[in-house]
């Protein structure tokens, strides 16, 4: 970039004699920065106005280019100016997309987008197409970031936080107009969420009481958003602060109780224990910092004996759980839908599908250690609920992923001359179902399964090593090595070490490790792993016999003592 510009006003006619064409300027500027990244823009930006004196026609051009580029990715400027009133309270949480109902105390950023299309439908069209053009009038000399913070912004954001709210509140009498509002913004936030995320069946709905958590923060925001944002900051330090995890959780805990005592402070609002406003704080912390373990804290310690299955943090730590079980089962069915593993196919798992199941497993296991530790799992009234999920999500385990992935793994472990395509997500998928199987076994709902999944896979590796340790005479050394540290890949995945099968007296192993000892340069940590383990059992043999090899062995043993780590 710092070479690019130069040359392009070099091109334009650099010295103060030329009068380049404006139009022809522009658009090479135009093309320039359309090259920027979108978060170097700022700095570039200020570099320009920095230097803007030597060269004051073309840094003006240049620095008009910087801000329209950078205003042109965001064209929704009253929708932006409107949802900053919800800026601490929003999140993305596309395992939440899929909750059976709206969590209570959340407020996700395409629900925002629905309620705001509505909004622009049903309560003050007029309106936001007047500020849409006053703030396309403003952003026209100036960054939109600083447009949308400037004092005419703010104005206009509270006029539409005032017509939002008495339109929030006359809607509340009519019915029809509440469901006409209702089916616009779920076809729009259903839209958005089908953008974000995969194998999305159906969607957590924006009901009304969503809408009246978004109403009381219409209301209260100019005393919500400080006192979130410095719950926000206080948590952030504390985590940061804590070298131990009890310690942290513990203080987390009462920083919350703190926090609910200041929300209840604010009024009568805020003080019905039965509504979503007097638990905002602990609902935080869960919906957006995902703190399962300070929740679970708070509901032992500080909720009392109210606690019952319509109680607001018992609903929200419920619709965490299910929203992550039915995340597991819809992603699993999406990823094995199409491919037909015991007919050749191979695993193809891209990035956002390995993220999206594995934070799936993981909040599985975080809010069902959550209800199990609340005692909700043995309750009679919510247990039902909670252990037909875990059959449900158990036999997308043993149903769908665990004879797939045998077939997979087979197929690697076997792989003699080069790895199969799908090796590293193999291993992944081997990782994430041993974690699976554990937090369903620690549930009550261990898998015989599984179990007998990981006698077959040690029972494969085991033969598979031995076979891996026969070198041929005309195999290279790395080609062996390679296929032993697969091996061992996949039986790491399980928590299953390989070198109790590492024999002394192989003849292939002792060639290969001798030609790493004597012949290469840079050894890799996997592979003198092996060759340490190779190593130790040799010593251990030679403590034990006299075999007829030992001279070759010790020589390996002097070898590895020259060589080092």
């Amino acid at each position: 970039m710092n070479g690019t510009l130069p040359g392009m006003m070099a091109k334009t006619g650099g010295g103060s004699t030329e009068n380049p064409d404006v139009e022809i300027f522009r658009r090479q500027m135009n093309e320039v920065v359309s090259r920027i990244p979108m978060h170097a823009i700022r700095s570039v930006l200020d570099a320009v106005e920095e230097s803007a004196a030597p060269n004051g026609q073309r840094a003006r051009h240049l620095r008009d280019a910087l801000v329209d580029h950078f205003n042109r990715l965001r064209p929704m400027k009253a929708r932006r100016l409107f949802t900053g009133l919800f800026e601490p309270f929003l999140v993305d949480d596309q395992i939440l997309y899929r909750a059976p109902e709206a969590v209570p105390a959340l407020i996700q950023r395409v629900d925002m987008g629905g309620i705001w299309a509505a909004l622009t439908q049903h309560a003050f069209p007029a309106l936001a197409a007047e500020v849409q053009s006053r703030l396309d009038d403003m952003a026209r000399e100036a960054m939109l970031d600083a447009v949308l913070v400037s004092p005419q912004a703010m104005g206009l954001r509270e006029e539409m936080r005032r017509e939002a709210l008495d339109f929030l509140i006359r809607m509340a009498a009519d019915r029809k107009l509440t469901d006409r509002f209702l089916a616009t913004a779920n076809d729009e936030a259903l839209h958005d969420a089908r953008l974000r995320t995969q194998y999305l069946g159906r969607k957590a709905p924006i009901d009304s009481d969503l809408l009246g958590f978004v109403r009381a923060l219409l209301e209260h925001n100019a005393v919500l958003v400080p006192l979130t944002e410095r719950m926000r900051r206080d948590i952030e330090e504390m985590q940061a602060g804590s070298d131990s995890r009890s310690a942290e959780v513990e203080c987390q805990s009462a920083l919350m109780v703190g926090f609910v005592r200041r929300v209840r402070d604010l009024g009568v609002p805020f003080r019905d224990q039965t509504q979503v406003l007097a638990w905002f704080a602990p609902l935080y912390g869960l919906n957006v910092k995902r703190r399962y373990d300070v929740f679970l804290r708070h509901v032992r310690e500080h909720a009392g004996p109210a606690v019952r299955e319509s109680h607001p943090l018992l609903r929200a730590l419920l619709d965490h759980f299910h929203a992550a079980g039915t995340t597991v089962r819809e992603v699993v069915d999406g990823m094995f839908g199409d491919v037909d593993i015991q007919d050749g196919g191979v695993l193809s798992v891209n990035t956002a599908t390995r993220e999206l199941l594995s934070a799936a497993v993981e909040r599985f296991d975080r809010s069902l250690t959550a209800l199990s530790g609340t005692g909700f799992l043995a309750s009679r009234s919510t247990g039902p609920a909670i252990r037909g999920q875990l059959a449900e999500v158990s036999r997308a385990l043993t149903g769908t992923v665990m004879p797939a992935l045998a077939s997979r793994m087979q197929a690697a472990m076997s792989a003699r001359v080069a790895p199969v395509p799908d090796q590293q997500d193999i291993v992944w998928l081997l990782e994430l179902v041993w974690r699976w199987g554990r937090c369903l076994g620690n549930a009550g709902y261990a898998n015989p399964e599984l179990k007998s999944l990981r006698l077959y896979a040690v029972e494969t590796g085991r033969v598979a090593f031995v076979q891996a340790m026969k070198a041929e005479g005309d195999e290279k050394p790395a080609h062996r090595m390679a296929h032993m540290l697969r091996i061992r890949r996949l039986m790491a995945a399980l928590g299953e070490g390989v070198d109790s099968w590492i024999s002394p007296v192989s003849q292939g192993l002792h060639r290969v490790v001798y030609a790493y000892l004597d012949q290469i340069e840079a050894i890799a940590e996997d592979e003198w792993a092996v060759i340490d383990a190779f190593v130790a059992a040799i010593r251990s043999e030679l403590t034990r016999s006299r075999h007829w090899q030992s001279a070759d062995l010790v020589e390996i043993l002097r070898l590895h003592e020259m060589r080092g780590r």
